[in-house]
């Protein structure tokens, strides 16, 4: 993409690279540019400077949703000359776990792309004239992934679960394994393996607390007849038997009464209060 001063191209710029690095509560989203300055003949200098870019993101349609401004590490000052030259630059935007959270359900199970709306002034020997172009840089479902796992970034409502959990027993690695699966599954868009994971995740956690013969079906059968008289311990356990419960869809065909039709939303209720009962569990 070229930059130009009043319809006079300078440069040529392209995003080289993107990254995703943690900070204190927070992300930044780095965006590498590298810029081919042009060669100009003596008395035709021109002069820009570079203020940082608007940053959009979609998913290959029309609309795009603005993240935020991103500026430069440093000034950036670009000056024509008798000979072609290259300069790289950094914009840094920082987001917030719920815009990368936002990101996300944007995105779906699909490919992200930026466009960068970079902003500043310029100067030739015909006057100031403002520079305003836009850059753009897709970045592939896989590519994209890959940094948020670089970045030990998922969605906001799991951040409170570190995995892999640190426990060494058997019980808690299959767990822990599970869990990871199922994030994993979410990730790429497989939203019912996502789900079945997760009914492997209750099933583990109710045998842990309360036993491996007939929890779910106990608790439930007590939730119908009784749920006036049930303790908390009781209560708990029925919440993960409907937990169980719910997720047995994914175990069965659409022949045999099961489900096979998952939206994002589904698996995103069902992950999360997975991790939810996780985290809980290992509170106790």
């Amino acid at each position: 993409m070229v930059l130009t001063i009043d319809s006079r191209i300078f440069a040529e710029a392209q995003v080289q690279g993107i990254t995703l690095h943690p900070v204190i509560g927070a992300y930044e989203l780095r965006f590498g540019l590298l810029i081919s300055v042009s060669a100009t003949p003596e008395g035709e200098h021109c002069r820009a400077v570079i203020d940082g870019a608007r940053v959009r993101m979609g998913t290959g349609g029309r609309d795009r949703d603005d993240l935020g401004f991103a500026r430069s590490d440093r000034q950036l000052e670009i000056m024509t000359g008798p000979h072609q030259h290259r300069t790289a630059q950094t914009l840094s935007l920082t987001l917030q776990p719920g815009q990368l959270a936002s990101i996300e359900k944007t995105r779906g199970a699909g490919d992200v792309q930026f466009e960068l709306e970079v902003m500043g002034s310029g100067t030739d020997q015909r006057g100031p004239s403002p520079v305003q172009e836009v850059l753009r840089r897709d970045v592939p479902r896989s590519e994209w992934i890959e940094k948020l796992r670089a970045a030990r970034a998922r969605d906001i409502l799991l951040l409170e679960v570190p995995l892999p959990l640190p426990d060494r027993s058997v019980g808690w690695q299959n767990i822990s394994n599970e869990l990871m699966r199922a994030e994993s599954q979410f990730r790429n868009g497989d939203y019912h393996a996502c789900v079945s994971a997760c009914r492997v995740i209750a099933e583990e956690l109710g045998c842990q607390a309360f036993g491996c013969t007939g929890w779910a079906k106990s608790s439930l059968d007590r939730l119908s007849s009784d749920r006036g008289g049930m303790s908390k311990r009781e209560r708990e356990m029925a919440m993960l038997g409907v937990l169980r419960h719910y997720t047995h869809l994914a175990h069965h065909g659409q022949s045999e009464g099961g489900e096979v039709s998952y939206s994002r939303a589904d698996a995103q209720l069902i992950l999360t209060l997975a991790a939810s009962f996780v985290a809980h569990s290992r509170s106790n």
